[in-house]
C-alpha cells in the first residue's frame, strides 16, 4: 500500500469522527438549549403526587353483615348498594316505636273526646246558672214584695215564709250552678294540661320513630358517590360497629395535583398559569392543567409536630409550598390517574395570567 492511499484513508476517516463529534455535539446542545429553555420557562418538581375525593365507607349502626355487594376494585355508581347489616332487630324496634306513638294518639283522642265533654257540659252549666240567676232576680223581687205587705199585715205568715222559702231555693240553685261551673272548668283545665303533656308525648314518640326509621334504612349501606371500590376490608357475617372503616371509593374524575415547590421557586408563580404534568407510569404522556391555590402556609407548619426554631442549634431549610393544581386534560381510560401517583409537574412562569402567591397570601 502506497504511502498516498495511506494519507487519504487517515484523512478520511479524520473527517468521519469530525462529523461524528459534530452530531453528537448537536444533540448535546439541543437537549442542553432544551433543559436551559425548561430551566427559564418553567418551575418544576418532583416532590408531586396525585391526590383526590377518597370517600371512607362505614357504617352508622352495628350489627351482622349478612350481605357485601360489592367486590375489589369494582366500579360503583351512586346510590347503589354496598353492604347490608342485619334488619331484625331494628324492624322490631321500628315496629314498637310505631306501635308507641299509636297508642299514644288513641289516648291523645280520648282525652281530646273528655275535654270536649267537659266544655259541651260546660255550656249546659252557664245556662242552668243563667237561669238559677234569674229566678234568683224573680223570686227577690217577690219575697221584697210579700214582705213589705206582709209588715202592713196584708198577707199571711204563711204568704211571707212561702217568698221566703221560694228565694232560699233560688239561691242554692244559683250557688249550685256556680260550684258545678267551678268544677267543670277545673276539669277542663285539667284535660287541657293531659292534652298539652300527650302533644309532648306524642312529638317525643315520633321523633323516636324517625329515629328508628333512619336506623333500619341505614342496614343497607348505599354508595355516596361514583367511583372505584378500595382498601375493601368486610366481609358476610362480620359484626360491624359504627365508624368502623369498611372500604373507601375513589372518584376517578375529581383528581388534582398536590405540588410541593421549593419557597424559593413560587416567586414568579401566578394563580391561572398553564402546566405541563408527567406521569412516572406514564413515559411520554403529557397531562395538561394550571395552577389553582397555594397554600397559606408551608408543609411544615401543618405537620403533626410543627418544626419550633426559637431553640438553640438553627440550621436553615429551604421550605416547601404545597400549590394545588387542577388537571384540565379529561379523563382518559387508557391512562387513568390514580392518587398516590407520582408526577412531575412544569409550570409556565411566564404566563402572567392571576395573583402572586404574595397577593393571595395577603386576601387570606
Amino acid at each position: 500500500m502506497s504511502l498516498v492511499s495511506l494519507s487519504e484513508r487517515f484523512k478520511h476517516s479524520k473527517k468521519l469522527k469530525i462529523i461524528i463529534l459534530i452530531i453528537l455535539a448537536v444533540i448535546v446542545l439541543f437537549f442542553m438549549a432544551r433543559e436551559i429553555y425548561y430551566y427559564i420557562v418553567y418551575e418544576r418538581t418532583d416532590n408531586a403526587y396525585v391526590e383526590g375525593t377518597i370517600v371512607p365507607i362505614s357504617p352508622q349502626v352495628s350489627g351482622k353483615v349478612v350481605k357485601v355487594y360489592v367486590e375489589h376494585n369494582q366500579r360503583i355508581k351512586k346510590g347503589e348498594p354496598l353492604v347490608e347489616i342485619e334488619k331484625d332487630d331494628y324492624l322490631a324496634e321500628l315496629d314498637t316505636k310505631k306501635f308507641n306513638v299509636n297508642t299514644l294518639i288513641s289516648q291523645r283522642q280520648e282525652i281530646a273526646s273528655s275535654l270536649n265533654e267537659a266544655i259541651a257540659r260546660l255550656n249546659v252549666a252557664e245556662s242552668n246558672l243563667e237561669s238559677a240567676r234569674a229566678q234568683k232576680v224573680l223570686a227577690q223581687q217577690e219575697y221584697e214584695r210579700i214582705k213589705s205587705l206582709y209588715q202592713e199585715d196584708l198577707v199571711s205568715k204563711s204568704k211571707y215564709d212561702q217568698a221566703e222559702a221560694t228565694l232560699k231555693i233560688a239561691l242554692a240553685h244559683e250557688k249550685s250552678a256556680e260550684s258545678q261551673i267551678r268544677e267543670i272548668k277545673s276539669t277542663i283545665n285539667t284535660l287541657t294540661a293531659k292534652l298539652k303533656t300527650q302533644e309532648n308525648l306524642i312529638k317525643k314518640a315520633q321523633q323516636e320513630l324517625k329515629i328508628a326509621e333512619i336506623n333500619f334504612k341505614r342496614t343497607l349501606i348505599l354508595a355516596p358517590r361514583d367511583g372505584r371500590i378500595a382498601k375493601k376490608s368486610v366481609e358476610v357475617g362480620q359484626y360491624v360497629r359504627p365508624g368502623q372503616p369498611l372500604m373507601a371509593i375513589v372518584d376517578e374524575h375529581d383528581i388534582w395535583i398536590g405540588a410541593n415547590f421549593k419557597e424559593t421557586q413560587i416567586e414568579k408563580m401566578r394563580v391561572g398559569q398553564p402546566v405541563k404534568i408527567k406521569v412516572d407510569a406514564y413515559p411520554g404522556k403529557i397531562f395538561k392543567g394550571h395552577v389553582a391555590s397555594f397554600q397559606p402556609g408551608t408543609g411544615a407548619v401543618f405537620s403533626l409536630f410543627p418544626p419550633e426554631n426559637a431553640t438553640g442549634n438553627f440550621v436553615k431549610v429551604v421550605q416547601r409550598i404545597p400549590v394545588r393544581i387542577i388537571i384540565d386534560s379529561p379523563f382518559d381510560p387508557e391512562y387513568p390517574l390514580w392518587p398516590g401517583m407520582s408526577v412531575i409537574p412544569y409550570v409556565d412562569v411566564t404566563v402572567n395570567t392571576g395573583a402572586k402567591l404574595k397577593d393571595v397570601m395577603e386576601k387570606k
